[in-house]
């Protein structure tokens, strides 16, 4: 169990990365492929937790715009139509988790 704590601190903290990078780029792209790469290495060392990563990981994007929100600094580049976008990080986030199940139907 303390591998899972300190493996989560390590994800919130690329969270909050992959979020402050979010909120400074003007391209999609970088962060996407951030999202993926961080969320496929915690997912090949511990898949039984993979939407754990997925959430810790991914939801950096989110917060980073509610934490923005919240004390009202001026976004350079900010999410259109609201900061509710932000949640479509979590797709490419849940990607390994998506494919294991979907592998899992395709065998049936």
């Amino acid at each position: 169990m303390r591998k899972i704590f300190a493996l989560s601190l390590v994800a919130v903290l690329l969270g909050a990365l992959v979020g402050f990078a979010d909120f400074r780029s003007k391209e999609v792209q970088p962060i996407v492929l951030m999202i993926l790469i961080f969320t496929s290495i915690f997912g090949f060392w511990q898949p039984r937790w993979g939407w754990w990563w997925a959430i810790l990981i991914g939801g950096g994007v989110p917060a980073a715009h509610f934490l923005n929100l919240v004390l009202g600094f001026a976004q350079p580049y900010p999410i259109m139509p609201n900061v509710f976008g932000a949640f479509i990080a979590l797709i490419p986030a849940f990607h390994r988790r998506l494919y294991r199940r979907s592998r899992a139907l395709v065998s049936v």
